[in-house]
């Protein structure tokens, strides 16, 4: 299956530039890198002179979901993987995504791949951790796994299933067309959180606790957007709640279980 990275960027030129040499060393090196340039004014015009590979797209209209949409709209492969300017994916970051992708998808019903969820759900897409770094590696290790619990545990509450983290995460591109026309494009969401909401009953989330991606640790030591994150993820919550309660959402993803699909 051809693939396509997808990283939305903003004033990021210092970490881009170690992400596209990682993104430069995988074991399946990716069919193209989408960069959506989301109004950066630090040069990054001049960095993508140096790396002929990358696909520039440009999104004028700030914010993360926005600019993330824009770039899944323009890729061209079976698997859109995405990652932050921030991430430092692991040399076998792609190939552990498309295999565990194309596995589930060819695994027999009934099969350890699919048992847990229901033999006939469908896996959309499969999501790795962090590791924060890259220096001290050892506390960016244990922060980075207790941050991905902590969201995963609060965002799967109001999901039902997995949710999808954006700095390391795999799903297939005709999944996004179906959820492409239902997610909101506006700066006040999360975009992964805002995209699990789409996983239907009868569709998983597969989460890979093997595959790593390093992120910078501004995410978690900085007040201020610890704040404006806290921020978005409640107008994420809020946003899909006006259009389906959570015991709602939960309702049907058992309901669909205890109707013989199994």
């Amino acid at each position: 299956m051809s693939c396509s990275v997808v990283i939305p960027v903003r004033n990021d030129v210092r970490y881009l530039e170690r992400c596209l040499r990682a993104l430069g060393q995988q074991t399946c090196p990716p069919n193209e890198i989408v960069v959506v340039d989301n109004g950066s004014t630090d040069g990054l015009a001049h960095l993508l002179d140096r790396h002929p590979e990358v696909r520039s797209v440009a999104e004028p209209v700030r914010g993360v979901a926005i600019a993330a949409a824009a770039g899944y709209d323009a890729a061209r492969g079976d698997i859109i993987l995405r990652c932050d300017a921030d991430s430092v994916p692991a040399p076998g970051w792609i190939e552990r995504h498309v295999s565990i992708l194309d596995a589930a998808q060819t695994a027999p019903r009934g099969s350890s791949m699919q048992r847990g969820t229901g033999p006939q759900r469908e896996t959309v897409a499969v999501s790795g951790i962090a590791r924060f770094g890259p220096r001290h590696p050892e506390l960016g290790r244990l922060t980075g796994a207790a941050y991905i619990t902590a969201y995963r545990l609060v965002a799967g509450t109001a999901l039902g299933h997995w949710a999808l983290w954006g700095s390391n995460v795999a799903f297939r591109r005709e999944w996004w067309e179906q959820a492409s026309p239902h997610v909101h494009r506006t700066p006040r969401v999360h975009d992964d959180f805002d995209l699990s909401f789409r996983v239907q009953p009868h569709q998983r989330v597969l989460m890979d606790p093997h595959n790593v991606a390093v992120v910078s640790w501004r995410a978690v030591v900085s007040p201020a957007r610890i704040r404006r994150q806290l921020g978005m993820a409640a107008a994420t919550v809020l946003t899909n709640w006006a259009d389906e309660r959570p015991w709602v959402r939960w309702e049907g993803r058992l309901a669909w279980r205890s109707s013989g699909h199994r």
